[in-house]
């Protein structure tokens, strides 16, 4: 089938995404991240919150080009109960390219969807350094698009096969568009969030879908407005 002008193919999309992406760093690879934005030498980067919480700042991104910059987290971001955080970064000297976020994500049920990330080094056997970590770009469709976020937000299923290490990674439409951020593995050995953010609770046949799916917050455009004059 031939795409359209919008769409990219998979080796555009990967090249896309590699580019895009970061490894959030503390002692170790503690996840992904996005490039969100760019304002002169600052950069955006966001990423879920629970990568963060795996370790005590200070946390560092290193960039494709494998350039480590100290990174400085934004404690005013207003993401809610949502499980995103942003951090930035200065580079002065080098330009990277950043995500593209759509007006709307027209995400619909059945539509690919592609997930580039680091995985960290307990995923790795036999790869110790940071060096040697691994950026792995997998492709999937969407089995579920919730009326209403859970908790933590995460409110877009598919069937990417996401590692440890891929938290924070962007979700790329086949145009190249990040409409969210991945956020939890399909069949977690930890329990997910299973009730809504009001407090209701989705039907058993939804809660089954949930677990059998990679999940990710949405991003949209009011985000990159809700940081614009944000810095370092």
């Amino acid at each position: 089938m031939e795409r359209s002008p919008t769409q990219l193919s998979v080796e555009q999309l990967q090249k896309l995404a590699k580019n895009i992406t970061v490894k959030i760093l503390a002692s170790e690879l503690l996840g992904s991240g996005t490039l969100l934005q760019r304002q002169g030498e600052i950069y955006t980067v966001i990423t879920n919150a629970h990568v963060l919480r795996a370790a005590k700042p200070l946390y560092q991104i290193q960039t494709s080009d494998g350039r480590v910059y100290q990174a400085t987290v934004l404690q005013l971001a207003k993401f809610q109960q949502n499980d995103l955080a942003v951090l930035q970064f200065r580079s002065p000297d080098i330009v990277y390219s950043v995500a593209n976020i759509p007006d709307a994500s027209n995400l619909r049920v059945g539509n690919e969807v592609f997930v580039g990330g680091f995985i960290s080094n307990l995923a790795t056997q036999k790869q110790s350094t940071l060096t040697k970590t691994q950026f792995v770009f997998t492709s999937g469709k969407v089995t579920l698009l919730l009326d209403k976020a859970l908790e933590q937000g995460y409110q877009i299923g598919y069937t990417n096969d996401v590692r440890k290490g891929m938290s924070g990674a962007p979700l790329l439409n086949i145009r190249g568009e990040v409409v969210g951020i991945n956020s939890i593995h399909k069949d977690p050995l930890w329990e997910t969030p299973e009730v809504y953010q009001d407090g209701s609770q989705p039907e058993a046949h939804l809660q089954e879908l949930m677990t059998r799916s990679s999940m990710a917050v949405p991003i949209r455009k009011e985000l990159l407005q809700n940081h614009q004059g944000n810095q370092l």
